[in-house]
């Protein structure tokens, strides 16, 4: 009975030591499953419901060479992580929201990528987007559930990926467009 109310008497102390383990436990496995800005991709999507994990692993089995993890995340997940939303290498969002986030996206490089074909969104003079969803059909749709109207694909401005390390999210790029 003593050794009961002791441990009663102490319960406090191991509650804090229980929170203060998980946090120092799941700050390692976050170490230890990400991967520096130089060799991740990181999409993030203004959809209304996206299956993540799944379309990470299918863009997994297309990594360029060179890139360690993919990563996806819905704008929700900004909430948590404001800088990756910023230092993203690719942007999925509504033709309704492409002002807005305008700072956000670099033109397309026509000489790495080749546009033939596929329609493009111009900001400012210059080809930024590629229609991914049409209202009704497009690239990713069994991953990423698009609300109403046309979503476009952008490159990050703050990418390492897109010319300035190497060339990654412009070969990742024409995966994305070829999933259904």
């Amino acid at each position: 009975m003593r050794v009961l109310k002791n441990i009663v008497s102490q319960l406090h102390v191991y509650i804090v030591w229980l929170i203060l383990s998980a946090v120092l436990w799941g700050f390692v496995f976050n170490i230890l499953t990400d991967a520096p800005a130089a060799k991740k991709l990181v999409l993030f999507a203004e959809v209304e419901s996206s299956r993540d994990r799944e379309l990470s692993a299918e863009l997994e089995e297309h990594r360029p060479e060179g890139i360690r993890l993919i990563q996806v995340h819905s704008f929700d997940y900004a909430m948590f992580d404001e800088q990756g939303l910023l230092n993203a290498d690719f942007y999925i969002v509504s033709a309704a929201s492409a002002e807005e986030y305008r700072a956000s996206f670099r033109p397309l490089d026509t000489e790495k990528f080749s546009a033939d074909g596929l329609t493009l969104l111009e900001l400012d003079g210059q080809p930024c987007g590629i229609l991914v969803w049409d209202g009704e059909k497009g690239s990713a749709a069994a991953y990423l559930d698009y609300g109403e109207g046309e979503y476009y694909l952008f490159l990050g401005a703050n990418s390492l990926h897109a010319g300035e390390k190497d060339d990654a999210a412009y070969e990742l790029l024409r995966e994305i467009l070829q999933l259904p």
